[in-house]
C-alpha cells in the first residue's frame, strides 16, 4: 500500500468509476450522480494500478446507489479542493472517510455515521516512541475531566520533541494543533504531506518520528510486508476536533437525497452489509455501535 499511495498520486486526477452496481433505473429519468473521493486512502478508497478506484467505499456506495435506485459515478480529486466542488454543484455528495466534527457541520450536511473508528499513532517497531503510555487504552477527548487531562499530559510528554507526520488540513492536523499543540510550547513538530504515501515512505526511511492517523489505515498496512515495519503505539483516540464516526456529506438543504442515503446507510446497518464491508476492508467492525 505505500507504493501504491505514490503511484495513485499520478492517476488519481484523471481516474473516475462508474459503479457498477448502479444500474437501477431513476425514477423520471434522474440525472447521474457524480461523488467524490480522493483516491488515495487505503483501504477506505484508493486508485488501482489501471486507474480504477477500489476499497470500501467504492464497493459500499455500489450498494447504497442502488437501494436509492440511482446511477452512480464516483471521481477522484484532492481533498483540499472537495468541499468546494460539491458547494459548486461539480460533485453531488462526497465519500471520503469524512469524519463528524462540528465545524464541518457547519458547511457540510452529514448522513449518520456507516463507521466509527479511531486515531492512533504509528512508528516503526524498533524505535523510541514503540511503547507509549495507555497503548491501546481509549481516550474520549468528549469525555472531559481529570481522567482526559492526564491522559492528555501523558500524550505530549511521548511525543515531545518528536516529527509527527500528518497529511495537509486533515483532521489529525487540526485535532494536534487544538488538543496537544506544536512548536517550542510543545515540542511537537508537525511536517506536513499532500498524500498518505509519501508521508508513510518518510516514516519507513526514518524522516519522520510517527504519524498519528486513523486505525481503519494504519492496521492493515501494518499487515503489509512494507508496513510491518510499524507498530500501533499510543491511545486510540476518539471525539473532539477527531469527531464521532465517517459519514457522507452533502450540500445543506440537499434534503431529498440526503434522507435517501441515509436511510439507506440505515438498512445496511441493519442487515449486515456495512459490518460485512468492515470485516473485508478494515479487517474489523467498523460499524457505530
Amino acid at each position: 500500500m505505500i507504493r501504491l499511495g505514490v503511484i495513485a498520486a499520478l492517476l488519481a486526477m484523471a481516474a473516475g468509476l462508474a459503479l457498477a452496481g448502479c444500474h437501477a433505473s431513476a425514477p423520471g429519468g434522474e440525472r447521474e450522480l457524480v461523488i467524490g473521493t480522493e483516491g488515495l486512502y487505503p483501504p477506505w478508497n484508493f486508485t488501482r494500478a489501471d486507474g480504477q478506484l477500489a476499497g470500501y467505499e467504492p464497493d459500499y456506495l455500489r450498494v447504497l446507489c442502488a437501494r436509492v435506485h440511482r446511477r452512480c459515478r464516483m471521481v477522484a480529486m484532492d481533498w483540499d479542493g472537495m468541499v468546494g466542488a460539491l458547494q459548486t454543484g461539480k460533485i453531488d455528495l462526497i465519500a471520503d472517510a469524512v469524519q463528524v466534527t462540528a465545524e464541518r457541520a457547519n458547511v457540510l450536511w452529514f448522513t449518520r455515521p456507516y463507521a466509527v473508528t479511531t486515531g492512533v499513532i504509528a512508528t516503526l517497531r524498533d524505535g523510541p516512541m514503540a511503547t507509549m503510555a495507555d497503548t491501546g487504552a481509549l481516550m474520549d477527548f468528549d469525555r472531559k475531566g481529570p481522567a482526559l487531562d492526564a491522559a492528555i499530559g501523558r500524550l505530549r510528554g511521548g511525543l515531545a520533541g518528536k516529527v509527527i507526520g500528518v497529511q495537509m488540513a486533515g483532521t489529525f492536523d487540526n485535532f494536534l494543533n487544538q488538543s496537544i499543540g506544536s512548536g517550542a510550547k510543545t515540542g511537537v513538530t508537525l511536517r506536513y504531506y499532500r498524500t498518505m504515501g509519501e508521508r508513510d515512505l518518510d516514516l519507513l526511511n526514518g524522516r519522520i518520528d510517527a504519524t498519528l492517523e486513523d486505525e481503519s489505515y494504519l492496521r492493515p498496512l501494518t499487515q503489509t510486508r512494507d508496513g510491518a515495519a510499524l507498530v500501533l503505539t499510543g491511545p486510540r483516540m476518539i471525539g473532539g476536533s477527531m469527531g464521532r464516526g465517517e459519514a457522507l456529506a452533502f450540500r445543506p438543504g440537499d434534503k431529498a437525497l440526503h434522507d435517501a442515503f441515509d436511510g439507506a446507510i440505515a438498512s445496511t446497518l441493519a442487515d449486515g452489509t456495512a459490518r460485512r464491508l468492515g470485516l473485508k476492508w478494515f479487517r474489523m467492525d467498523a460499524t457505530p455501535k
